[in-house]
């Protein structure tokens, strides 16, 4: 009995010594590779600064200009007129210091066609013998003087209204108008009212620029608005109104 134990102990012993032997594959770890990085900011590229441009200093150009005839006043303040002549209204002045461009004279050269120091889109007349004038004098056109017109007409009414009795008409009211012309000429005129009446033309002369009143008693026959006016013919075709009221009272 003990004698097939040990038999069998021999054979479990050498079984084992004929088993493989078991092989432990080792796992190498991976090599760690450390990124190298990379810069993303490009270098600037240095521009050059431009070259400043040279700036040319501004050419003056004189201010007068060749050919051009200049009056000025000779130690006072002058007028400068409508028209060539001390009839006409002064429309501006001239004063010391001051200068105006000729551009044209009377027959005699005794007065300056200038254009007007006060208003320069309009011209006007200055007495050539309290200026003194330079350029081509001689070579100026001349100038035929202006014809006169009527510039203003103030016209009022007298009462400008009232109030009276519905029986007691006709009435009377009293218009005024003054005429103011810029020169000396021969007003062609009318009065007009607003019931179609027209007061026969007259004339009037005026020597000299100025002013002068002329007066109409107007009839009124019954109530209402009314207005009057004068109306300037010739030289110039004008009108100056004025505006009244008439009420009644039974």
């Amino acid at each position: 009995m003990r004698h097939r134990l040990w038999i069998v102990f021999v054979a479990l012993g050498l079984a084992a010594c004929n088993l493989p032997a078991t092989q432990v594959t080792s796992t190498p770890f991976p090599t760690l590779l450390l990124d190298t990085p990379t810069s993303s900011f490009s270098t600037p590229t240095l521009v050059p600064m431009e070259t400043l441009l040279a700036i040319p200093s501004p050419t003056v150009t004189s201010t007068s200009t060749p050919g051009v005839s200049l009056a000025s006043p000779i130690d006072q303040p002058v007028n400068c007129r409508y028209g060539p002549s001390t009839a006409y209204s002064v429309v501006g002045g001239l004063e010391l210091g001051q200068q105006a461009e000729v551009v044209g004279r009377s027959a005699d050269s005794s007065w300056w066609y200038v254009r007007n120091p006060s208003n320069p889109s309009t011209y006007c007349w200055l007495f050539a013998s309290v200026t003194e004038a330079s350029g081509d004098l001689e070579g100026l056109p001349v100038v035929s003087p202006p014809v006169a017109i009527v510039e203003r007409i103030d016209v009022s009414v007298n009462p400008i209204s009232m109030d009276v009795g519905c029986g007691s008409f006709p009435h009377y009211v009293t218009a005024t108008a003054t005429i103011f012309t810029n020169g000396p000429t021969n007003l062609l005129w009318r009065w007009e009212t607003s019931l179609n009446e027209v007061i026969e033309k007259e004339s009037l002369l005026y020597l000299e620029g100025g002013s002068q009143t002329v007066q109409e008693y107007y009839r009124v026959n019954s109530s209402g608005d009314y207005w009057i006016q004068v109306h300037i013919l010739s030289p110039n075709d004008t009108t100056g109104r004025a505006y009244f009221k008439i009420t009644c009272t039974p």
